[in-house]
């Protein structure tokens, strides 16, 4: 069984059009978002969305981020707090 990486973990992905990205355990997202440090955002479909989700969560369906090539709307997301995506 794989240890999950800690929030303190190098990061598992960079590219030069965004800032890198890491891996948040359950506790450690549900923390942040507590603290006021952290947004959740849904990236499945409006429909399973629409179905349920985790309280407090924006609703961003990862086809409009390929749609607009990984580039999120400016406003749509708050920009000092840490940006959580789930699919689950």
């Amino acid at each position: 069984m794989t240890t999950p990486p800690s929030a303190h973990s190098p990061p598992i992905a960079a590219t030069d059009e965004g800032p890198p990205v890491a891996r948040l355990t359950a506790a450690e997202a549900r923390e942040r978002v507590a603290a006021g440090r952290g947004v959740l955002v849904d990236t499945r479909d409006a429909r399973l969305f629409d179905n349920a989700h985790i309280a407090g969560a924006l609703s961003l369906p990862l086809a409009a981020i390929e749609a607009a090539h990984g580039r999120l709307p400016v406003g749509a997301l708050p920009p000092d707090r840490v940006i959580i995506l789930y699919c689950a």
